[in-house]
């Protein structure tokens, strides 16, 4: 009469808690997967963010920046750079990817991703240059030698998240003497709609 076994009820709740463990262990899988495809995802684009300063701030250094224009479509993100030797070269940056150089002659920078979220922001960049340069006849209380010029394209990994990390910023410091008015854009903002950035 001291027969040992199991019922139905506790074959079912056995079952349960089986599967209940399962689907825990699948999920921890999948998220280590993405993390780590996410990982790799990750540093190409800091490698690749990190290639495309070193040529932009390169040149922006030994060749002098003296002007840029925004030719700029609803698509792409088109800065032109002037430099002092009379060379010029354009920063194209669309959702997908960067081009720096010449018509003849550039490169290609592709954001690396694992879905369609994670973008190059076009459309909320901001620029921001100043210059104040001294003068005898002036009234202005503050002058510098110098000129400061600065833009942020932001990448988004959401509708929502601005990664900061893998934003692009050039900057660049210069001297008044260098550049003539009207040699870099006055409004604040590049691109379009800045009203809908992520802030």
């Amino acid at each position: 009469m001291n027969k040992k076994g199991i019922t139905l009820i506790e074959f079912i709740v056995s079952i349960a808690l089986v599967g209940i463990v399962m689907i825990f262990l699948f999920n921890l899988l999948l998220d280590v997967q993405y993390t780590a495809k996410n990982g790799n995802y990750a540093k190409e684009n800091q490698l690749n963010r990190a290639s495309i300063l070193r040529e932009v701030m390169y040149d922006f250094t030994h060749l002098g920046l003296v002007g840029m224009t925004d030719t700029s479509t609803y698509i792409n993100l088109t800065l032109n750079f002037k430099f002092q030797d009379g060379s010029e070269k354009t920063l194209t940056v669309n959702k997908d990817y960067v081009l720096y150089g010449t018509e003849s002659d550039y490169e290609k920078w592709s954001l690396k991703r694992n879905d369609d979220a994670t973008v190059y922001q076009t459309s909320c960049v901001e620029y921001h240059f100043e210059n104040a340069p001294c003068c005898t006849d002036c009234a202005e209380e503050t002058c510098s030698d110098y000129f400061y010029f600065h833009v942020r394209i932001p990448v988004l990994i959401s509708k929502a998240n601005d990664n900061a990390i893998d934003d692009l910023e050039l900057f660049y410091i210069g001297k008044s003497s260098d550049i003539n008015r009207g040699s870099f854009p006055s409004k604040s903002f590049l691109g379009y709609e800045s009203n809908t950035c992520v802030q």
